[in-house]
């Protein structure tokens, strides 16, 4: 073959050389190819084989070599032969291509094989094992369903985009965060999302992820984003690069971190602000503290009445019943008479004050039982004061009523309100002095009950008596259990427990009941009853 340098380069300019020296290179290089190849005539007949480390038929060259292919060749690979020899009578200047598989030591590998026309019109095929290359790509699908996968379902927003700033891919958290479907998005600039009119430090969208821009690295980004529906909310973007053979690709991790920021400004106002939270925290648990020591000191006063109030009726039955009988022989009936007024007066004050706890423990359980019934309740307070009549004539308390002729109708358990007004009268004779008066009158209203959003209409009365009145701080106080108003000392007559009663039963007829004081001196009791009791029965 000719030397000469500007007459060796056969590969770029074949048609210059002789047939047989194109024919001679191209079997050298041949040969020095890896690949195995046969030759073939455009009959099929086999002429020519170069072996292959990778691939072989197990056959010695002289079994198949001068047979035609259908002979010589395993019938998988004889069929392949048969349509390329077909194909290229017609398409001389083409490639014919195709893969196939094989077992080799019991182990299925991967081949592909390509036909040519040679010069000297034979008919050349190369073989080249595609085993790994197979694998590899197989690996390489199973990891791309494995990351489709993990980035469909991933919690976080994942969005991929090209160069050109356009999405390719959208997950299904993004679907849900930004309320677009993937298929409204693709091909779409990141600025449907990520807006540069809410991210003006960043003067074009490349600047998010662009590891080129002057804004860029390696941690994540806080942006505002915009929903589908034009609300936005702060986000964290972290950029991933990878290459492809389209171009360089982006994937953005985007988390709403709306939640956090608020967390954050919590944290902020916390820190700033732990003076002053510190002094309110001390001064609720100061006042916690008060309302702690009051309570125990009003349950304590309650304890000491209360022993008072059981002891000494107690101690008046047992006395006078002792005395009674050690003079049964030797006094004078009278004498005898008086004692067992005093046991039986003992008795009766004695069996009030356990009604009193039993209606309380009613009360507080929601087993106390009313009889609603229309009554009057001007004729109800008339009895009130008939029974107690003679307490007032011995203090000289003149009572004042609005005597006019008008019946107060309304509906109420008789009983109860008979016991809400002795209670509330009883409680102003302990404190008027003597010689006083009470005054009492009629009010409609319209009110709002406890617990109820409407007005009803009402009628009541208001009790006024010309006493010390109630120091303010106790008007709520006066109506809770175990309290009574701090002008009342330990060992006065009274266990406090009176008027929470009455409010019980006045909030069970869904009423109100209420203290204050008058301008001019003296406690005023409100009580207001809804003329009806249906609505809330």
């Amino acid at each position: 073959m000719n030397q000469d340098p500007l007459n060796t380069r056969i590969w770029q300019t074949p048609e210059v050389f002789p047939p047989e020296d194109v024919l001679r290179e191209l079997e050298n290089l041949m040969r020095s190819n890896p690949d195995l190849w046969l030759k073939f005539t455009t009959d099929g007949i086999i002429v020519d084989y170069k072996p292959s480390r990778y691939l072989n038929f197990e056959k010695n060259p002289s079994e198949f070599i001068g047979k035609h292919h259908s002979e010589g060749l395993p019938g998988y690979l004889s069929v392949i032969a048969e349509e390329a020899i077909r194909y290229l009578q017609n398409k001389k200047n083409q490639v014919f291509w195709n893969e196939y598989k094989f077992i080799s030591s019991q182990e299925t590998r991967h081949a592909e094989a390509r036909f040519v026309v040679l010069y000297d019109g034979f008919i050349v095929s190369t073989h080249r094992d595609i085993t790994e290359r197979k694998r590899l790509e197989a690996a390489f699908l199973e990891s791309e369903s494995r990351f489709l996968s993990m980035a469909q379902n991933a919690a976080d927003s994942i969005v991929i985009i090209n160069s050109e700033d356009k999405i390719q891919f959208f997950n299904k958290a993004a679907e849900k965060a930004f309320g677009y479907k993937q298929t409204d998005v693709l091909n779409q600039s990141i600025e449907l999302i990520l807006p540069l009119t809410e991210n003006a430090e960043y003067a074009t969208a490349k600047d998010y992820y662009s590891s080129d821009s002057i804004f860029s690295n390696q941690a994540p980004k806080e942006l505002v984003a915009r929903r589908k529906d034009d609300t936005i909310f702060s986000c964290e973007l972290s950029i991933g690069e990878f290459k492809t053979n389209s171009g360089t690709m982006y994937t953005g991790i985007i988390r709403d971190i709306t939640v956090r920021r608020l967390q954050e400004q919590e944290i902020f106002h916390y820190r700033n602000h732990l003076e002053e939270l510190v002094e309110k925290q001390t001064s609720d648990l100061k006042i916690a503290k008060e309302v702690a020591e009051d309570a125990s000191y009003m349950k304590s006063l309650f304890l000491a009445n209360i022993s008072h109030e059981l002891k000494t009726p107690i101690h008046a039955i047992l006395s006078y019943a002792e005395l009674g009988n050690l003079k049964a022989f030797t006094a004078n009936p009278e004498k005898i008479q008086e004692y067992f007024q005093i046991i039986d007066s003992s008795g009766k004050r004695l069996l009030d004050l356990l009604e009193n706890l039993l209606d309380l423990a009613k009360l507080e359980s929601g087993k106390m039982r009313y009889v609603y019934e229309k009554n009057c309740l001007k004729d109800t307070l008339k009895y009130v004061i008939n029974e107690m009549a003679v307490i007032m004539n011995k203090k000289h308390i003149l009572v004042r009523i609005d005597d006019s002729e008008e019946r107060w109708e309304s509906e109420f358990d008789l009983e109860r309100i008979q016991q809400v007004l002795r209670n509330i009268i009883s409680n102003a004779l302990k404190f008027i002095p003597d010689n006083t008066s009470i005054e009492i009158k009629k009010i409609n209203s319209e009110f709002i009950p406890l617990k109820k959003t409407q007005y009803v209409k009402g009628i009541g009365l208001q009790i006024r008596d010309f006493g010390p009145g109630i120091p303010p701080e106790d008007l709520d106080k006066i109506f809770e259990k175990f309290i009574q108003s701090r002008q009342v000392k330990a060992g006065t007559k009274g266990t406090g427990l009176g008027l929470s009663i009455s409010r019980e039963i006045v909030n069970d007829h869904n009423g109100l009941l209420y203290a204050d004081n008058h301008e001019e001196g003296g406690a005023i009791f409100t009580l207001i009853l809804p003329i009806k009791q249906g609505d809330f029965i």
